[in-house]
C-alpha cells in the first residue's frame, strides 16, 4: 500500500479529499500531509502549492500538519476533521481533541503537554470557540459545561471573574482546595501582563467552580451577589 493511501486511511479523510504526497521529518517527529480535492486527468492528483497549514491531531508519535487549498467561496469550506479555517492555524480535528481534554477538567498546561502543543495555540482554539467561530467545537464544549453547571455561574468573559482576582476583596470560602487556588491566582494575577493569560486564570477559576459546583452553594451566592454589586454600580 502506498504511503498516501495508508496516510489517507490515517487521517480518515473524506471525497473529494486525497492525499497529493507526504513528508515524514523522523528526527522532528513530524508528518506534512499534502491535500488535494479530486484528482487532474488521467486520475493523477495536481501537485499545486497549498495555501493553508494547520496543525492537527497527533499521528501515533508524530505531530501532523495539514497543507491544503480551501475553496475561495466560504459556502463550499468544509468543516472536516482534518482541514481548518482560512484565518487559522490548527483544524478542526484538534479543536475538538482540545476541547475533550477541557470537558474532562484538564488545564491549559495539561492539554498542551498531552496533545504536544504550545500553550498559545492552545488559546488559539478557546478563544475561537469563546467567539463563535468554531460552532461544533463550541457546542461540544456548551454540552460539557451544562452536563455539570448552572446556568448561574458566570461565563468567562464576565467582569466578576476580573474582579474576584483582581481585589482583596473578602469572600467567605468553606472548601479548602478554592481557598488555596484563589489565594494563589491573586498573588499571581497583577504580574499577567497580557489579557490571555488572565483570561486562562479566569478559566482555572471558573472550571473549578463548574467541577466542585454542588459543594459551592455558599460561594456561588456571594460570587452572584458581587456580581450585582457590579452591574448596580455600573448603572447609577
Amino acid at each position: 500500500m502506498r504511503d498516501t493511501e495508508i496516510c489517507r486511511k490515517l487521517l480518515q479523510l473524506e471525497e473529494p479529499w486525497n492525499v497529493d504526497r507526504v513528508k515524514v521529518d523522523v528526527q522532528a517527529r513530524e508528518l506534512h500531509a499534502y491535500l488535494v480535492a479530486g484528482k487532474s486527468w488521467f486520475g493523477r492528483p495536481s501537485f499545486g502549492r497549498p495555501k493553508m497549514r494547520w496543525r492537527h491531531a497527533n499521528v501515533g508519535a508524530f505531530k501532523t500538519f495539514i497543507h491544503a487549498t480551501l475553496p475561495d467561496d466560504p459556502e463550499q469550506r468544509p468543516e472536516s476533521p482534518f482541514l481548518g479555517q482560512v484565518d487559522s492555524d490548527f483544524t478542526h480535528g484538534l479543536a475538538q481533541r482540545v476541547v475533550e481534554c477541557l470537558r474532562a477538567g484538564l488545564g491549559y498546561r495539561q492539554v498542551c503537554n498531552l496533545l504536544e502543543i504550545d500553550v498559545y495555540l492552545a488559546w488559539q482554539i478557546r478563544h475561537a470557540i469563546g467567539e463563535g467561530q468554531l460552532s461544533e467545537e463550541g457546542k461540544l464544549l456548551d454540552q460539557g459545561t451544562n452536563e455539570s453547571s448552572p446556568r448561574q455561574i458566570p461565563p468567562t468573559g464576565d467582569p466578576v471573574w476580573f474582579r474576584l482576582l483582581e481585589s482583596e476583596e473578602a469572600i467567605d470560602i468553606h472548601l479548602l482546595g478554592l481557598r488555596l487556588l484563589l489565594a494563589r491566582c491573586r498573588q499571581e494575577f497583577p504580574a499577567l501582563s497580557s489579557n490571555d493569560a488572565k483570561i486562562m486564570r479566569v478559566n482555572t477559576v471558573r472550571r473549578f467552580f463548574i467541577k466542585h459546583e454542588k459543594q459551592l452553594d455558599h460561594e456561588i451566592s456571594q460570587l452572584l451577589e458581587m456580581r450585582r454589586g457590579s452591574q448596580a454600580g455600573a448603572e447609577s
